[in-house]
């Protein structure tokens, strides 16, 4: 999958012919004519692998670059949940017409965010589901691949819808065995326990086909679809399947902790061990950029004039970590989070902070990975008065990779073959402690939620860019104590999902599942309104919990399509 190929189906209409004709006339050699038995099933399985970066040649902008629709979901999760802000240059500067609308949590049914990645998520589907039924249709004596292509298949399946499922709640599903002209008349009515059976059995179809390794780099494998299991029943609340499944990935032994986080999150392939399943991205691979990770392309930190001693010469600035998550890194002098405080002053150099805070957000002043003209300045920000001096600095790929795209000097910009995470190890973990603290083993789920501190407390800390012999800032962090009560270690596990997977496209999720979501943003616009004031007025309503069905995609139904209640 690190060189995508993208597929062009054509289509070859036959036109009858108006004049006379002999036998000899029709009797000619086709050439370059796609059938059943001329494609290469195994182009088809890589087209659908290629889907996972939401980019696809039909010539609409939308579509090549999704800017506003990453599959990163961080702007459908992140700046949602309070995690990070919009950006860009302003409130106004908003990629596919509405994502300040995404933050302020105001979406309508017309809005073409919610609209561009519900294409996205079909095209993908619709790849998907070609493959599947070329593949299926192939005897195994003249496709040896057969069923190991089916269940990658089956899990990528089973990937998308999820990804339908967590963005609009009430989706369109079908399958290779659904007659395609039957497709366009299928409602989006299906009941949530219906989508997950079906998303459960796919990864359990691919379980019996798929073997624990994979030759090729990236491919789905038994593993994966355990993992992606996992986190089906995570989100049913299903904690003795859940623990099952999690703990065919953990004792695999193919997947563990990497010892250093700043080169989990900037070095290509230092992260294979610890992505159970990532979007493979790729350089110099024939295309005109790459296959770089062009929905994150905005998130680069600013470089006005293009100052030759920033790390990237440019950027768009947007996705910023919020004051809100910066002050969560803040802890007490028990190496352990401030729950209750943490967010009554802003976090200063004085503080004790959690030694991932300089790892997942950029702050003046403190060194930028690996890059040595100079540590980060307050000009990287676009528009400061409105959204502030933070950047995202997590997954973004050091300046001095050789991995960087061939262009660093313009666009793309920042952009290089570091591959984004859809499930790391440590999800992995987090889930196992999620189930084991709701099932009541209370010390047995800190324990694992300590793993993932106790990596933190080791890896190699942010030095000072002046004085590389000492830290950039006061760092502590600490194991949890055993003995907590169920709401301490419960806390303890959401705080920790938080640190550990911030601005990773998960946080806002969690919190519709957890069914916090309301109040946790309610809480949270109380006080970011007193420091951003364009959130003053913002309320998160229950519909809003799930993105509206687009209305384009209603019309063109004919009513088959419902809105969600509330839009």
């Amino acid at each position: 999958m690190k060189n995508k190929i993208i597929i062009l189906l054509s289509l070859t209409m036959l036109f009858g012919l108006n004049s006379c004709v002999t036998d000899s006339d029709l009797d000619v050699t086709e050439n370059f004519v796609l059938s059943e038995e001329t494609i290469d099933p195994e182009q088809l399985v890589i087209a659908a692998y290629s889907a996972m970066d939401y980019r696809y040649n039909t010539g609409e902008f939308r579509d090549l670059w999704p800017f506003d629709h990453a599959p990163s979901n961080w702007a459908t999760s992140d700046i949602r949940s309070g995690d990070a802000y919009k950006g860009g240059g302003g409130t106004g500067d908003n990629p596919g017409g509405g994502m300040h609308q995404l933050e302020t949590h105001d979406v309508f049914p017309s809005s073409e965010n919610a609209y561009n990645l519900w294409r996205s998520i079909y095209f993908a589907l619709k790849r998907v589901d070609i493959a599947l039924r070329t593949i299926i249709q192939k005897d195994a004596s003249e496709f040896a691949n057969k069923e190991v292509r089916i269940g990658e298949l089956k899990v990528l399946r089973a990937h998308f819808y999820f990804e339908a499922m967590k963005n609009f709640g009430s989706i369109v599903w079908y399958d290779e065995n659904t007659p395609v002209a039957e497709i366009n008349t299928i409602p989006n009515s299906f009941d949530t326990a219906f989508i997950w059976s079906v998303i459960e059995e796919d990864l359990n179809d691919a379980i019996t086909r798929l073997s624990d390794t994979q030759t090729d780099l990236a491919r789905a494998n038994k593993v994966v679809a355990h993992a992606y299991l996992c986190k089906a029943k995570i989100f049913q609340g299903k904690w003795d399947e859940a623990i099952t499944s999690a703990d065919y990935v953990i004792n695999s032994g193919q997947y563990g902790l990497v010892d250093d986080i700043e080169r989990l999150y900037s070095e290509p392939g230092y992260g294979n061990f610890e992505n159970v399943f990532a979007i493979q991205f790729s350089i110099n691979d024939g295309s005109q950029f790459g296959n770089l990770n062009f929905g994150d392309l905005l998130n680069s930190p600013d470089s006005p004039g293009d100052d030759v001693n920033h790390p990237y010469l440019n950027g768009d600035d947007f996705h910023k970590p919020s004051q809100n998550l910066a002050n969560a890194y803040k802890v007490g002098a028990n190496g352990l989070p401030l729950f209750d405080t943490f967010n009554n002053t802003n976090v200063d150099g004085d503080d004790l902070v959690d030694p991932r805070l300089d790892h997942v957000i950029g702050r003046p002043g403190i060194t930028w990975k690996d890059w040595t003209p100079q540590p980060q300045q307050n000009a990287w920000s676009r528009d400061i008065p409105t959204y502030g001096l933070f950047v995202r600095k997590k997954n973004m790929i050091y300046p001095a990779s050789e991995g960087l795209a061939s262009n660093p000097t313009g666009f793309p910009w920042a952009q290089g073959n570091l591959d984004f995470p859809i499930i790391k190890f440590s999800d992995v973990l987090l889930w196992k402690a999620e189930a084991t603290i709701e099932l009541g083993n209370i010390d047995q789920g800190i324990t694992l939620i300590n793993q993932i501190r106790n990596r933190a407390k080791n890896t190699p800390y942010v030095k000072d860019f002046s004085n590389p012999s000492v830290d950039a800032a006061n760092y502590l962090i600490e194991p949890y104590p055993l003995g907590l009560t169920p709401s301490d270690a419960i806390e303890a596990l959401r705080w920790e999902r938080r640190l550990e997977l911030a601005n990773e496209g998960h946080r806002f999720y969690d919190l519709v599942r957890w069914g916090i979501a309301q109040n946790y943003i309610d809480e949270y616009v109380q006080v970011e309104q007193t420091r951003r004031s364009y959130l003053q007025g913002a309320s998160l309503q229950d519909h809003e919990q799930y993105l509206p069905i687009p209305q384009i995609e209603i019309d063109a139904s004919s009513g088959i399509y419902q809105q969600r209640s509330g839009y």
